[in-house]
């Protein structure tokens, strides 16, 4: 006979020990059946069951199906459906009757969702929004399976653990039995009634009501107390969840009980809740520990008391179960109903211990919701203070049943008034002396204007006074208190003066709020608890994820209002820039009075041209006739008023530099437009292309301080910061939108929405391409492109690459013009890198690279030979071959290197070349570092 078998019969029934009489008994009591299987059989038992029931049906075992089933699968054949008769389901044992229709056992996996079977004239739990899926064996009959969800979306709905009918909580069930009904069973009966009345509620209110009323019944006592125990350690205490129960109480009437709070160790209830003793008192006002009090408030005679600790099922107190006086008897408990008490409430415990969980896990679910939803209403408002905390604070109470919430805030994490502590981690943090602003709200619990009609009350306090606050931000920590009640380190007391409310305060829960430095942005507070005494621990774990969430939007407010405020001054500066820094009208009454001369009496057609010979004024008038002679005037019918004050507000915004001034801009622009008209390159490109070229010429150094981007990230400049690459080229283009859009200098206004942004693309990419980076990047498929005759230049990729390399040409055009021309420029650009290099050297203790550093200046020519060889010449070459009209432009270059080259053979000194009728060559100042001496991927730098 199995183990199972043997355990069976060895229980103690109140009957003859027959198979018969168990056998009726087991029919009668399906349920003990099933939770004796589960709370006693070990594996190797079920094993031996399940082999037991195999052989007397006449089947195979399960270690032979296990067999065959591997086998199946090695082969690839699916196998769902096996025949199986019993099931684990919500733990418990299903064995269907003998001589049924048999399924096959199911897989791990498929038992879990197995449906279990219900006794006749029981209707199956229903499972809310839950669908079922069938599956049929081989005999034909379904197996209903619910499609897997997560525990916490049945949570809410799911009342039991057992899968049966259910009383939910605060739902009108079937008429309980009187007490008479109760003591008619006799008492294995009634206990198992009484064990079965509680297995099925969850509800820890409804659950500890049927528990009282039931010792009631088998104690025959007049009126019970439960006391359940909260906290840990030395902060444990009993709260009664229920008081003074009677036969002739109603569940309704529970739900209003207002708890009674108990000192762990202090009183009866105290004490057997410590010792874990049963204590049963025949005359309760003989023994010192009873409290008269209670009696003396309710006129209540109090005799005897039967005192017994209610254990969970680790033996761990978890309550203390009180049935007082003996109903209709004068005599006290006797040992018998202690025997009865202490057998009843280990089956309490173990519920009480599952409502308990289940209610903390319906708490966790319904907190985390309310996090998801503070969530919400923190990163839906972003723009305004008061419509986020109002928000925040009236979610705050609701989540902590509170009847107040608080927030004080500083100004913000940079203000002044800040002190530096030294919390226990060792990590120092900024906090607040003082707070500029309170933001309260209260409910129409603790409203005291309630003539409103207002559910909550709002209201923002310019000048708080909460010395709690205070202490909190300081030492950084978490307040949970009451009235009275002495906080380690604070000299004053919880009272209304001390949280700066004028209002009744019961209790407080207060905790800083930080941003991500851990910079002090202000301090939450939650006040008075509804129905208890203070906060407890659940609240204050929730209060840490409130408080954080709270300092998220915060943050993100004030992050706002700053970014309005630094938008505000942008404006106040673009104001300002759009008096100084652009065209008055007496400027452009000048310009407009002047005429334009043509192109060829300002020489600007030249591939030699050389602008010392125009003063500033007249550099203005040649850019304009670039725009007539472009036809871009009519083309884009460009305001003629406008067009002067955008050129005349272009040459203001480049800077008093040695080198990289208007002059240079400008000199750029002419070499373009003479690529455009003499080169005959505006064939190739639309209006748009000649359009956009012309404006980034000239815009394409603007703004420019004289330093390359690599003083840029050396410094550590605002434009580093801003920007991840090519700072200077990024930032040319950014003023160049700045300026175009002050008011008169909007040359581009006849453009439609998708010319102008086409236009913008144009436009950037021809200023960023002055970035030698990108020119070393693509300068060997653009001399692949020109030296294959079938390169299709209308291509788009193609067009771009053509552009970006004709504007390269023009930046560093100035090495081709005539050697006679260049002495002024070699000065100036040589002024500028050395200042830049004394910079590095003095300011940063860096040393400058070769063509920056002051002590290398006689070694000049040689670095022009090689910025010639290592980037010009190839250039030159390929824009010579991609259009031949550009061959003045190679032969200048060649012409120039000779001419270095002769330099560097006589030694020339760099006061000779300035003393002497000894032009340098103009050199890319914002393009190149120690050209003869660094790899080409190197040498890209903006200048």
């Amino acid at each position: 006979m199995p183990s199972f078998i043997k355990k069976l019969g060895s229980c103690v029934v109140r009957m003859p020990l027959s198979e018969p009489n168990v056998e009726r008994y087991l029919d009668e009591h399906p349920g003990f059946l099933q939770k004796y299987v589960v709370t006693h059989l070990s594996e190797t038992d079920l094993k031996d069951l399940y082999e037991h029931w195999y052989k007397a049906h006449g089947r195979k075992s399960s270690t032979e199906k296990e067999r065959k089933r591997s086998r199946t699968e090695e082969e690839g054949k699916s196998c769902h459906a096996v025949e199986h008769k019993t099931s684990i389901v919500d733990n418990q044992l299903v064995v269907p009757p003998a001589g049924k229709a048999t399924l096959e056992t199911p897989t791990p996996e498929e038992a879990m969702d197995v449906v279990p079977s219900v006794a006749p004239g029981k209707q199956l739990h229903q499972f809310p929004n839950r669908q079922f899926r069938k599956t049929v064996s081989r005999e034909g009959a379904p197996i209903l399976k619910p499609y897997r969800r997560s525990f916490s979306d049945d949570l809410i709905n799911i009342r039991s653990l057992l899968p049966t009918n259910l009383q939910l909580p605060g739902e009108p069930g079937a008429r309980r039995r009187s007490r008479e009904e109760w003591r008619q069973l006799n008492e294995p009966d009634l206990m198992m009634e009484l064990v079965r009345d509680i297995a099925q509620d969850l509800d820890l209110v409804s659950l500890c009501f049927k528990i009282l009323l039931n010792v009631g019944i088998l104690t025959n006592g007049d009126r019970c107390s439960l006391f359940l125990i909260f906290g840990s350690g030395d902060q444990r205490f009993l709260v009664s969840k229920l008081f003074d129960v009677t036969e002739n109480s109603q569940l309704t009437d529970m739900y209003e009980h207002k708890p009674i709070r108990i000192p762990y160790g202090k009183g009866i209830v105290g004490y057997v809740a410590e010792s874990g003793e049963t204590v049963n008192i025949p005359d309760a006002y003989q023994d010192e520990r009873f409290n008269k009090a209670i009696d003396m408030q309710t006129g209540f005679r109090t005799k005897s008391i039967l005192c017994m600790p209610v254990k969970n099922n680790q033996s761990e107190i978890v309550g203390v179960a009180q049935v007082i006086n003996k109903k209709d008897e004068e005599g006290p408990f006797t040992a018998n109903d202690e025997k009865i008490f202490e057998r009843y409430l280990t089956f309490c415990g173990i519920g009480i211990t599952n409502a308990l969980l289940f209610q903390s896990s319906v708490i966790m679910y319904k907190r985390s919701d309310s996090l998801v939803l503070l969530a919400h209403y923190i990163f839906e408002e972003q723009r305004d203070m008061n419509n986020l905390l109002r928000r925040v604070l009236k979610k705050g109470c609701e989540m902590f049943s509170s009847t107040g919430c608080r927030i004080l805030l500083r100004e913000s994490p940079e203000s002044d008034g800040l002190t530096t502590v030294e919390p226990e981690n060792g990590q120092v943090v900024k906090s607040s002396e003082s707070f500029v602003s309170c933001f309260e709200i209260y409910t129409g619990d603790d409203i005291k204007n309630k003539e409103s009609g207002d559910e909550y009350e709002f209201q923002n306090i310019l000048t708080p006074q909460d010395a709690l606050a205070k202490f909190v931000a300081e030492k950084l920590k978490t307040i949970n208190a009451v009235p009275g009640e002495p906080i380690e380190g604070f000299e004053g007391m919880v009272c209304a003066e001390t949280i700066g409310a004028d209002r009744e305060i019961r209790s407080v829960l207060a905790m800083p709020i930080l941003n991500e430095s851990r910079n002090v942005l202000g301090v939450v507070e939650i006040l008075n608890k509804k129905g208890e005494e203070r906060f407890d621990r659940n609240d204050e774990s929730l209060f840490e994820a409130f408080t954080l969430f709270c300092g998220l939007g915060i943050y993100n407010v004030m992050n706002f209002e700053r970014l309005i405020k630094a938008n505000n001054a942008q404006k106040v500066v673009l104001e300002i820039l759009s008096y100084h820094a652009s065209a008055n009208k007496d400027e452009v009454s000048l310009i407009e009075r002047e005429e334009i001369p043509s192109a060829d009496s300002l020489n600007i057609l030249s591939f030699e041209f050389a602008d010392h010979s125009l003063d500033t004024d007249q550099t203005v008038l040649a850019t304009i006739r670039m725009f007539m002679d472009l036809d871009l005037i009519n083309k884009f019918r460009i305001d003629f008023q406008s067009l002067i004050r955008w050129s005349i507000t272009v040459r203001k915004n480049y800077r008093d530099v040695m080198y990289h001034n208007w002059r240079h801009g400008f000199n750029v622009a002419q070499m373009m437009f003479a690529m455009l008209t003499s080169g005959q390159m505006s064939q190739q490109f639309t209006d748009l292309e000649v359009f956009a070229l012309l404006v980034g010429s000239l815009c394409h150094d603007i703004d420019h301080r004289g330093t390359t981007n690599q003083f840029q990230k050396l410094s550590d400049s605002p434009l580093a910061n801003l920007y991840s690459t090519s700072f200077m080229e990024y930032h040319h283009f950014n003023h160049f939108l700045t300026i175009s859009q002050v008011e008169g200098n909007n040359i581009f206004k006849s453009l439609n929405e998708k010319e102008y942004a086409d236009f913008l693309d144009l436009t950037k990419t021809t200023i960023l391409a002055t970035d030698l980076a990108l020119y070393f990047k693509h300068k060997a498929l653009f001399k692949q492109l020109v030296e294959n005759p079938s390169t299709n230049w209308d291509d788009g990729e193609n067009r771009v690459l053509l552009r970006s390399m004709m504007i390269t040409g023009c930046d560093l055009s100035a090495i081709t013009k005539p050697w006679e021309v260049q002495r002024m420029v070699a000065e100036k650009i040589a002024s500028e890198f050395f200042n830049q290099g004394d910079i590095e050297r003095d300011k940063f203790g860096h040393t400058p690279a070769y063509m920056m550093d002051r002590s290398k200046r006689d070694e000049l020519p040689k670095m022009q030979v090689g910025f010639i060889d290592n980037i010009c010449l190839e250039l030159y070459e390929s824009l010579e071959k991609a259009n031949p009209l550009f061959r003045p432009l190679l032969d200048g270059c060649l012409s120039n290197r000779r001419n270095w080259s002769n330099l560097c053979e006589r030694r020339t000194s760099f006061a000779d070349i300035s003393s002497a009728n000894i032009t340098l060559t103009s050199i890319n100042t914002n393009r190149v570092g120690t050209l003869s001496n660094q790899p080409e991927e190197e040498s890209g730098v903006e200048g």
